[in-house]
């Protein structure tokens, strides 16, 4: 094994490209996926906010929430709101 060094690619998953996007404008909300169950939904929000999935990190600079629609059984809303350490001077 042998250390190189080397520019990190860009993060080119789907939930890299959505993180970007809300990254892009934040504070602003985006309905980012639906879901056939509620609790589906619910599970993605909830691993959104705490940062359990790598593109959303760190935990809290992302909210993310669940609402019913008629479309579907679960859908999911998400906006950035920025790091902790990025709202202290």
């Amino acid at each position: 094994m042998r250390a190189r060094f080397d520019t990190l690619p860009d993060d080119v998953t789907d939930a890299g490209l959505t993180a970007r996007a809300l990254r892009e404008r934040p504070g602003d909300w985006a309905h980012i996926s639906d879901h056939d169950l509620k609790s589906r939904a619910a599970n993605l929000a909830y691993r959104i906010r705490q940062g359990k999935i790598r593109a959303f990190r760190p935990a809290g600079a992302f909210e993310a929430t669940s609402r019913k629609t008629g479309e579907a059984s679960g859908a999911v809303w998400a906006r950035y709101v920025g790091a902790a350490s990025e709202e202290r001077p």
